[in-house]
């Protein structure tokens, strides 16, 4: 059986960085050691994490001291800068640069007196952090469905910005639409290039091959993204977070896979998921 892994499976950018901070700098970092939030959203990385002793939280009442770590999709800028006023708290932020940037439009636009609309999925780390950047007054939508709903006044300037890990052709759709819809916009398409790659590699193998495999964790909004793209395009489509839920009956009569994984996603459990694969 052939087996293509996409080129662009696994760790983007922000992940390795984040991950590299936290690594580096784990040693001299004050106890107790807590992640608001996972780092990145996968299952096997925050287990290895915890395993050297780092705990993740959900609230951040009542953490005063010891190291918080930002993750990788961003915090809002309002809630960061209360965070540093805790002196005995040190600060580890690994915020994507990609999400940083997103960030600075956010703000841009609503220092413009414009309303921020932000193409995302609501309740998202990246969104809210996104939404914080530009004074918790953006309005969110996943969808141009969701759009339509949205009272638009031509009285006002509007601007938009995207969640990193969004669809991009989605977005293109999008643009148009809305450019016909408001006459005084600004559009920033912020979806990484990453992510386009990712998506790009993900369309292409579910023409060509047989079955298509997309790995990584159901937490992870990207490798949902490729999940979506690939189904809908090839039916023998399977999602799995690592090689032990790969079932014989899915290669059964086939010839060829393709591969990919969410930016989040470990080498080591790619690497274990194509081996067993191979063994059918």
């Amino acid at each position: 059986m052939r087996i293509e892994l996409a080129k662009s499976a696994g760790f983007c950018f922000g992940v390795r960085r984040a991950l590299a901070m936290v690594e580096e700098n784990i040693k001299q970092m004050k106890k107790p050691i807590r992640m608001y939030g996972h780092l990145v959203h996968n299952e096997e990385v925050v287990k290895k994490l915890a395993a050297k002793g780092i705990e993740v939280i959900d609230t951040l009442k009542g953490i005063y001291q010891g190291t918080l770590i930002i993750t990788a999709h961003g915090i809002s800028p309002k809630i960061k800068e209360e965070l540093v006023k805790r002196k005995k708290l040190d600060l580890i932020d690994a915020t994507c640069p990609k999400v940083l940037n997103v960030h600075r439009l956010a703000k841009r636009l609503r220092e413009e007196n414009r309303q921020v609309l932000i193409f995302g999925d609501p309740g998202h780390k990246e969104v809210l952090g996104i939404k914080g950047a530009a004074g918790n007054k953006a309005v969110v939508f996943s969808s141009y469905k969701e759009l339509k709903k949205i009272d638009i006044s031509q009285k006002i300037k509007y601007g938009l910005v995207a969640q990193t890990t969004k669809e991009y052709q989605k977005f293109k759709e999008l643009e148009k639409k809305i450019r016909r819809r408001i006459s005084d916009i600004k559009i920033f398409n912020t979806i990484c290039e990453t992510s386009r790659e990712k998506q790009s590699e993900a369309r292409r193998l579910a023409k060509k091959y047989d079955v298509v495999l997309v790995i990584g964790s159901r937490l992870s909004a990207n490798t949902t993204r490729l999940y979506e793209i690939c189904s809908k395009i090839n039916s023998n489509t399977y999602f799995i977070n690592t090689a032990e839920e790969l079932k014989k009956e899915w290669f059964k009569n086939k010839a060829s896979v393709g591969v990919t994984a969410g930016a989040s996603t470990p080498d080591w459990v790619i690497d274990k998921a194509v081996e067993r694969a191979l063994e059918y």
